[in-house]
């Protein structure tokens, strides 16, 4: 590392915060990274007061720059802190934040990954979205920012539970990615004065990065908003810049307002549709909700309060919707246009996912042909096995299978199920769940029941029968589970709600009924051999 560059740059737009500023320099200033790998860089946007003199004397604590601009919002500002940043990864961070001591680690920690990809040659394209926590004393705060620390919560449960997270769910309050990913993709669209980080997701997502939320580099957030007029003006304006990144990305479902009609509830729907085909009417419903949900907080329903609150969002959310979209007309026409994208984009993404598993299935295949057949087979092409290699035939007709009922087409999903069955003689249910990376040897003979589960790495020879059945011990029904790496040789049936533990072979011919220990071996009875009586 040279003398002008750093690990880490914290980069903090900032307007009329000054007091909050210093408190959160002076959490940067006390990490636990050493001074000389980080660097702060904070934009004040034409702050009434100067910010450069109430900072003063900061530098002697962290490696700071302070920069003024006149007031162009904070794509502008962000933008420019990043043009000046030194680090190899930037931290993009709010000027209302409270940070722990290890936040600058805990960003540094989350991208460590991506040095090893580097080594075999990838691009580091990790975006992390820092953990957003509202303050302790959340319960005084106003409405509106109990409503945003809703969504916030939901969004991280959602990335706990293992949801996938997208590029129009990038923030920029406390996010870290490569200095060098954010200028591939363009950096912030200065013309957006709102929705600059939803924007700059989605081209994130375009050149391939992947997004994840870190618990451990979490920042609390506190505000000072108080203004409910505010509020739902900012509501309003959150549909009208929606709209206009939209344009910026045609086709792409991931940016259009109306994704989020499919997420609210049934009864909500009706009322969205007003707010943007008579946006008047609606708002005349948005200032009575949001009367009654302020009324039932100060009686203590503060559940019902945050509903009613949420409603009132997305009322003046699609009244900016058809603000910046047009007549009813127009907001038909973008509609169809949203939906079109929203069938395309999901068929690719089935098509991707398809072949995704097909390739994993491949090289499972030659992994145990080298291992096993004693042959170097890396060099085989996908395409000849495909056409030579039986069992790979059978894998590729099971994955297209499944992908036509993950599709919801079921016909297609049980026309290729009776041809699995007239051509290879293997009966496989097309509810049978095969991990990537699943080898059949020879394919024929296969008894695959709806509830049998595969792990990755399984090998499943000709003959084999993992079928529904009874637990003798439990009477508990269900289909075998098959752990990562098991290997199931010819003719053995395995029934029931059993797991087979991972790396266990269960040799030929054998019948299994009881669950298995990981690394075991499973063998049948030695047959019985004795002469033959000689014939008269």
């Amino acid at each position: 590392m040279t003398a002008t560059t750093r690990d880490v740059s914290v980069v903090i737009a900032t307007y009329n915060r000054t007091e909050a500023l210093r408190g959160l320099l002076l959490e940067l200033a006390d990490q636990t990274v050493e001074r000389g790998r980080y660097e702060v860089i904070v934009v004040d946007d034409g702050s009434k007061e100067d910010a450069r003199p109430k900072l003063a004397g900061l530098e002697a604590k962290l490696d700071l720059q302070v920069l003024r601009q006149e007031n162009a919002g904070a794509a502008v500002a962000r933008q420019r802190g990043a043009e000046a940043a030194r680090g190899k990864l930037l931290v993009f961070l709010d000027d209302d934040m409270r940070v722990e001591r290890d936040f600058v680690e805990a960003h540094l920690a989350e991208h460590r990954v991506d040095e090893t990809a580097d080594a075999h040659g990838q691009l580091a394209r990790r975006v992390v979205l820092g953990r957003l926590r509202a303050e302790t004393k959340i319960e005084s705060m106003p409405l509106f920012e109990r409503f945003y620390a809703r969504m916030l919560d939901r969004l991280a449960h959602e990335a706990a539970a293992g949801h996938e997270l997208t590029g129009s769910q990038l923030y920029t309050g406390n996010v870290s990615l490569p200095r060098e990913l954010f200028f591939a993709a363009g950096g912030f669209d200065a013309t957006l004065r709102l929705i600059e980080d939803v924007d700059l997701g989605v081209r994130l997502a375009k050149a391939g990065a992947t997004f994840g939320l870190s618990h451990r580099a979490a920042s609390v957030h506190g505000s000072d908003h108080v203004s409910m007029e505010r509020w739902l003006e900012r509501s309003r304006k959150d549909g009208v810049y929606t709209t206009r990144v939209a344009r910026k990305h045609p086709g792409s479902a991931d940016a259009s307002p109306w994704r989020h009609l499919g997420k609210v509830n049934l009864l909500s729907r009706p009322v969205l549709a007003l707010s943007v085909a008579l946006p008047g009417v609606a708002g005349a419903i948005g200032a009575l909700a949001i009367r009654t949900a302020q009324t039932a907080d100060k009686i203590g329903l503060s559940r019902l309060a945050i509903h009613g609150t949420v409603l009132v969002y997305g009322i003046q959310y699609y009244r900016g919707v058809r603000e910046e979209t047009g007549g009813p007309a127009d907001v038909v026409r973008e509609y169809r246009a949203f939906r079109r994208g929203l069938r395309n984009l999901e068929a690719s993404a089935a098509r991707e996912g398809l072949l995704a598993m097909i390739r994993a299935d491949h090289q499972a295949l030659l992994a145990s042909q080298e291992k096993y057949g004693g042959r170097a087979a890396s060099g085989r092409r996908l395409a000849v096995d495909a056409v030579q290699n039986i069992g790979f035939q059978t894998m590729i007709g099971v994955r297209v299978m499944r992908a036509m009922r993950d599709s919801e087409v079921p016909l297609g999903a049980k026309f290729v199920s009776r041809i699995l069955r007239h051509a290879y003689g293997s009966d496989v249910h097309w509810d049978a769940e095969f991990a990537p990376g699943v080898v059949l040897v020879h394919g024929f003979g296969l008894a695959i029941s709806p509830a049998a589960k595969i792990g990755p790495g399984c090998i499943l020879f000709q003959g084999v029968t993992l079928g529904l059945g009874r637990d003798p011990d439990s009477g508990a029904t269900g289909g075998p589970t098959l752990e990562p790496g098991v290997q199931v040789g010819v003719g053995s049936v395995i029934v029931g709600p059993v797991t087979i533990g991972a790396r266990t072979k269960v040799m030929a011919n054998c019948t299994v009924v009881r669950s298995v220990p990981a690394d075991s071996v499973v063998e049948a009875a030695v047959p019985n051999v004795r002469t033959r009586p000689a014939r008269g």
